[in-house]
């Protein structure tokens, strides 16, 4: 338009008109000839003539179009912005899709070929790996290491050859620079929308800076242990989320009550965030677990670190109003038993009757990945992305690279000595949760094996689906319809389950629902058994079959988040310990468990 206005001052000679064949002319050569012809010139004209209808006052008429034109841009943006609320409300109405990522990004001042673990690029055997872990670990009789630096823990077991091919695949491969960019590659075509990078060091001068660039907002804890540079980043799409709040959890490895020392080394990273547009919030933690995958040992030690994250999480979506939310936890957990370290978990915050549980505790799924991590000295699967299957939808698995021990890495393809681990979720709405729980009701009363045990919130839940009229009690048929539309059809075990639902009458009040739902738990033992029994056998210590007092004592001081008196130990195995013959076996074990998680429960009588 300023152009326009140009044009016309340079035609008019800066005189306020202008002739109107000239006026003619001049929008002839602007405009498309079909769209001009004299009668439609001489209406846009008329309001604008001047002097005796001879010469066209374009100041006026400039004025005018621009006046339009402002009105008509008022217009569209009022539309635009009406059609972008229209489309948010429709939005918010959707179930909220996300992915969240995981990767072990291996520390750079980690990134070391020399490290006995590693030593990339020569025939290592396994004897031969134990000579140099052997020469690695002696000491003097000061403590002082024997062998100290590269390379004289080699010496006698690599060749000055095999030495040099060592550094030279450190250099190639390792190294800081050769790496730190490739990092930044391969987290750009995880394509995540939240992001868990554990082992981050460089987040201060490297990783915060190319996570902005790429839309990410990011917090990061260092770990405790003062020698350590590396530590958890939480990381997240600015565009889809905002950040309400986050907690930092440093694991308490050990105590020394005589020396007043606590050891720390490990940490987690807890963030809830919610959708800008549906409003929808998810928390998400990310974790490092205790090393050392390969030594089964130290899953006391991880089993410890994880209570202590579970601790934490009911604390702060406590806090945050937040107990509801969907939790997603993420990290390297360095077991090759997920399941074992839920079971340890799990059984000793039921033993320990003071410990409130979050549903995440029991509703814990697991996300498929296959192998994460490839050395000469591993391959497992140690990377996790767990998450609550009652409220979130695993929707789909970003494929990883097949991975096999001829190929350890990092190498020129990956640049980690883990693959990343990508998963996409789908919030499930409120209605689908509480179909889920009164399907869990069903299956424990009719004997079949349930998922998850389910708390006095839920069950009050499902009692409302069953009782959708509202009366406050269910009649049978009710039930049988709701059980219809749960199962597709009226599933196996109905009539029984109705037949003892409805022996003292034609109503089953809400009290009535739970405790049958609590009988039958007491009778079957908690859903989730083959986790118990995994932490069961990594208590039993001898591998007899059974616990005595000695075992579960040491299972506390190992494996329990925060300190649990002995006394109280000693009084809780003597409870379990229902025959009185000075050991725990799995079915006491089960049963004592089952009935914690009833007595949790209170109802009116």
């Amino acid at each position: 338009m300023q152009s326009l206005r140009s044009c016309f001052e340079e035609l008019s000679n800066g005189q306020p008109t202008v002739p109107v064949k000239v006026f003619k002319e001049f929008f002839r050569k602007i405009l498309p000839q079909p769209q001009v012809n004299d009668e439609s010139m001489e209406l846009f004209m008329r309001p604008f003539l001047a002097k005796g209808g001879e010469e066209v006052d374009h100041r006026q008429l400039l004025e005018s179009v621009l006046c339009h034109l402002e009105e008509e841009r008022e217009k569209q943006l009022q539309e635009a912005q009406e059609e972008v609320r229209s489309l948010k409300r429709s939005m918010s109405r959707h179930p909220l899709e996300f992915t969240v990522g995981q990767y072990n990004i291996l520390a750079g001042y980690m990134g070391n070929n020399m490290e006995p673990w590693f030593l990339y690029g020569i025939d290592m055997t396994q004897e031969r790996r134990q000579q140099v872990f052997k020469l690695h670990g002696e000491r003097k009789p000061d403590g002082k290491p024997a062998n100290p630096g590269w390379p004289n823990y080699v010496k006698g077991v690599l060749t000055p050859e095999e030495i040099q091919k060592v550094e030279e695949v450190h250099r190639k491969h390792f190294a800081w620079e050769t790496r730190k960019d490739r990092l930044l590659e391969v987290i750009e075509e995880m394509d995540a929308d939240v992001l868990s990078l554990v082992e981050c060091d460089h987040y201060e001068d490297h990783f915060k800076p190319a996570l902005e660039k790429m839309g990410y907002d990011s917090t990061w804890c260092k770990r405790p242990r003062p020698s350590s540079a590396d530590g958890c980043c939480l990381a997240w799409r600015r565009g889809i989320f905002e950040f309400i709040a986050e907690e930092s959890v440093e694991f308490v490895d050990k105590m020394c009550p005589k020396e007043g020392k606590v050891y720390k080394d490990r940490i987690a990273v807890i963030a809830l965030l919610r959708s800008r547009i549906s409003k929808r919030r998810v928390c998400v933690a990310s974790t490092h677990l205790q090393r050392n995958p390969e030594d089964p040992t130290q899953d006391m030690l991880r089993a410890r670190q994880v209570g202590q994250v579970l601790r934490a999480l009911v604390e702060f979506t406590s806090q945050h109003g937040a107990v509801d939310v969907p939790v997603v936890l993420t990290g390297d957990l360095n077991c090759t038993s997920f399941g074992r370290l839920r079971g340890v978990a799990n059984t000793l915050s039921l033993m320990n009757r003071e410990v409130v549980l979050h549903p995440f505790t029991f509703d814990c799924a697991d996300v498929p990945t296959g192998v994460t991590s490839v050395t000469m000295a591993r391959c497992m699967r140690i990377d996790a992305i767990l998450y609550q299957s009652q409220r979130l939808e695993l929707v789909d698995v970003q494929e990883i690279p097949d991975l096999t021990p001829h190929l350890p890495i990092p190498n020129a393809q990956q640049p980690s000595d883990h693959v990343p681990i990508v998963a996409q979720f789908r919030t499930r709405s409120q209605h689908h949760t509480m179909r889920e729980v009164a399907k869990e009701w069903f299956l424990s009363l009719a004997g079949k094996e349930a998922q998850v045990p389910l708390n006095q919130h839920q069950l009050e839940s499902a009692f409302k689906l069953y009782d959708y009229d509202g009366t406050g009690s269910i009649s049978q048929p009710n039930l049988r319809k709701v059980l219809a539309s749960l199962f597709g059809i009226l599933p196996d075990r109905c009539e029984t389950v109705c037949a003892s639902c409805f022996a003292n009458g034609s109503e089953l009040t809400c009290q009535n629902f739970i405790s049958m739902y609590l009988d039958s738990v007491k009778a079957a033992g908690l859903p989730g058994l083959e986790d118990l029994r995994d932490a069961f056998d990594l208590f039993d210590s001898d591998k007899n079959g059974s616990l005595d007092l000695s075992e579960l004592l040491y299972a506390f001081e190992q494996c329990a988040p925060s300190t649990v008196p002995s006394e109280r130990i000693k009084e809780v195995f003597h409870i379990i310990d229902a025959n009185g013959d000075g050991t725990i076996d799995l079915d006491e074990m089960v049963q004592y468990l089952a009935k914690s998680w009833t007595d949790g429960f209170h109802l009116a009588r």
